[in-house]
């Protein structure tokens, strides 16, 4: 009995929340929304390029040296490249996001190389006879 009185109690304060809540108006439902930028194709190339750019970063960074390493094999990575693939570009900065975060990288700022660019001021250590100062 103590059981019953329970559940119509909860069957009760469940219809009151629902009631209660209000939702969208008819306005608000026709409305559709504003997009917050324009898509022109300037947008687009360069969405297409910071997708590009996060994906080869973590080809060449998140993959691990060790024998059990999924690197380019990564079914997150690989989503993220369908959706840039596909024009969804968000969706696929996101993931890399995220995917980059959770392996502890900072992300690189737009336009930064994927790879470091070779050191050309470094001394010569392929001839150990010549010297170095």
């Amino acid at each position: 009995m103590l059981l019953i009185d329970r559940f119509r109690l909860l069957c009760i304060v469940a219809a009151l929340l629902t009631v209660g809540t209000a939702g969208p108006t008819a306005a608000q439902m026709l409305a559709a929304p504003a997009p917050a930028k324009a898509m022109n194709p300037a947008r687009l190339a360069w969405l297409s390029g910071r997708c590009a750019e996060l994906v080869a970063f973590f080809d060449y960074y998140g993959a691990d040296r060790g024998e059990h390493s999924d690197g380019a094999r990564n079914h997150t990575r690989i989503g993220a490249a369908i959706e840039c693939s596909r024009t969804h570009y968000r969706t696929g900065i996101d993931t890399m996001a995220i995917l980059l975060k959770g392996k502890a990288f900072d992300l690189p700022k737009p336009g930064t190389p994927a790879v470091e660019p070779e050191d050309v001021y470094a001394p010569d250590i392929t001839n150990p006879t010549r010297q170095q100062y």
